[in-house]
């Protein structure tokens, strides 16, 4: 008798076990991505990986779902003209208030306040902490009560209403007020206490990241106990690794499926313009003539990545899709070079008037693959015109770029959002500098006093429609002037276990695990 109930037992266990997935694993999903992060403090990385982390272990007052749509997360309701909570006041000033959600604790059990947004802000306000992109145009945050967060702005800004990270004060004010850049220098910026699905249990640096399901988040209880974020160097040392999403660019054997999110990597080639060789116009475009993209796209990313031709995704509501388009003429790359004050040496390298070769020094990040052999493509596509170029990709790559201290080319993708204009990329005012300490991501420096107006006009215009239009005569002159070297917007598909439900990734910066609580193994 006994026997025939063990033997039921494991039956009906087996019966709600995923295919493929064993009794061990049953609790857990293992995510893989390529990388390690720095640190997983939201507003301080640049890297692609340390923000899908910290979008587990954080949520903040409105964010993206999977329709591109802006949803309320620890706020209430997002804030509209409509409902009374987005106000415009005289001299073209705005006031914005957020009613949170209770509900919301720090994986200590303080319950999320008002307060800890305002701390935030005055964190990523102050240059000495290094946030990546803080918004200049608040002017104050206040919190009235512990429930509500009113935002005071000096002009208009189209995407008043969205963000807004949030940084446990009671943790964290103390060390902040002894040492600024210890937010993401410091023990919190790798054992991290935040307030989403997820709580933090461990970290092996180049291994993985392990979390735990938070019991009472107030969106739901998270249907994975387990998540593991597992780091790769590259998709080729994936090898015989067990993974369930994987998002490392290599397929994984088994019953999987591709889920393939929108197109809103927008790869491309920064310039340094403070170069005098790449100062020049002509040379800007010869290099961009040079290139047959489509080969090399169709080489490193086959058939889910797109060629671009200015910077704004297909998918974006500002996409020009009718700009200037540039093919491979190798004829006219060389013929550019000549007018420029380049001729062909004994080498076949093209030299100036005094003598100098055109010898570029390209990066990128280190071992990713596809980069990697994008920078092979084009450094003998380039010498057929006369342009010498090596590679250079240094492992703290994306600092070296954080302080414009890459030599002539620096290659990497932007990941934009239904709301990106563009006003952190390529205004003069967001070239990384000491003078402002090195905010902003207009890595190029590029200097445009058209562009400039432009994208002061951008930032500041409500009407969707008259929005569009600017962005479309922005593109216009920035295909024109070339700050940067388009190459394609790419998708990067994800490998989801057939088992798994609720992955629907976005295609926005934290976009995969945007809604990972809903995940779960189907019974």
């Amino acid at each position: 008798m006994a026997r025939w109930l063990a033997l039921v037992c494991v039956v009906a266990l087996m019966a709600v076990l995923p295919k493929g997935v064993s009794a061990q694993q049953r609790d857990t999903v293992v995510v893989g991505l390529v990388g390690d992060p720095d640190h997983i403090v939201p507003g301080f990385s640049r890297l692609f990986v340390s923000g899908q982390v910290s979008a587990t272990l954080f949520v903040v007052l409105v964010e993206w779902n999977a329709d591109w749509q802006a949803y309320p997360r620890v706020a209430r309701e997002v804030p509209t003209l409509e409902n009374g909570q987005w106000r415009l006041l005289p001299n073209d000033e705005m006031e914005v208030t957020y009613r949170l959600r209770p509900g919301f604790r720090w994986h200590d059990g303080t319950p999320v306040a008002a307060g800890d947004v305002v701390f935030a802000w005055g964190v990523m306000r102050d240059t000495r902490a290094g946030a990546v992109a803080p918004d200049p145009g608040i002017t104050s945050m206040t919190a009235p009560d512990a429930g509500t967060v009113v935002v005071r702005w000096s002009a208009r800004k189209h995407t008043a209403n969205l963000g807004h990270p949030l940084l446990p004060r009671h943790l964290l004010e103390g060390q902040f007020r002894e040492n600024p850049a210890g937010i993401r220098t410091g023990a919190y910026a790798t054992r991290p206490v935040g307030n989403g699905p997820y709580r933090f249990v461990e970290w092996v640096r180049g291994r993985h990241i392990r979390l735990q399901a938070v019991e009472d988040y107030p969106e739901g209880r998270p249907r994975i106990p387990t998540l593991v974020f597992r780091f790769f160097a590259s998709g080729a040392a994936v090898g015989g690794e067990e993974l369930h999403v994987n998002f490392t660019g290599t397929r994984s054997p088994g019953d999987f499926e591709t889920v393939t999110p929108p197109s809103l990597f927008f790869e491309h080639i920064a310039i340094n313009l403070d170069n005098p060789w790449l100062r020049d116009r002509r040379v800007r475009l010869a290099l961009l003539y040079a290139v047959d993209r489509d080969t090399v796209r169709t080489r490193t990313r086959g058939a889910t990545a797109e060629v671009a031709h200015t910077w704004l995704p297909p998918r974006h509501p500002a996409h020009h899709g009718e700009v200037r388009r540039y093919g491979r003429y190798v004829d006219l790359a060389r013929r550019l070079l000549a007018e420029a004050g380049w001729s062909p040496g004994p080498d076949g390298i093209v030299r100036n008037a005094a003598g100098e070769r055109l010898e570029l020094v390209i990066s990128t990040t280190p071992g990713n693959e596809p980069r990697e052999l994008t920078q092979d493509l084009i450094i003998e596509q380039w010498r057929a015109v006369g342009i010498a170029a090596r590679k250079e990709n240094p492992p703290n790559f994306f600092d070296v770029i954080g302080r414009r201290g890459f030599r002539h080319l620096a290659m990497f993708a932007w990941v934009m959002s239904p709301a990106t204009d563009g006003y952190w990329l390529w205004h003069s005012g967001r070239i990384p500098a000491d003078a402002n300490r090195f905010q902003g991501n207009n890595y190029s420096g590029w200097r445009n006093d058209e562009n400039d107006r432009l994208f002061d006009q951008i930032s500041q215009e409500l009407s969707g429609h008259r929005r569009i239009d600017l962005l479309r005569r922005q593109q216009e002159l920035w295909v024109e002037e070339l700050p940067a070297l388009p190459l394609w917007f790419r998708s990067d598909p994800v490998m989801v276990h057939r088992n798994l439900t609720g992955v629907r990734p976005t295609g926005i910066a934290g976009g995969l695990v945007w809604n990972v609580h809903e995940w779960e193994w189907r019974p």
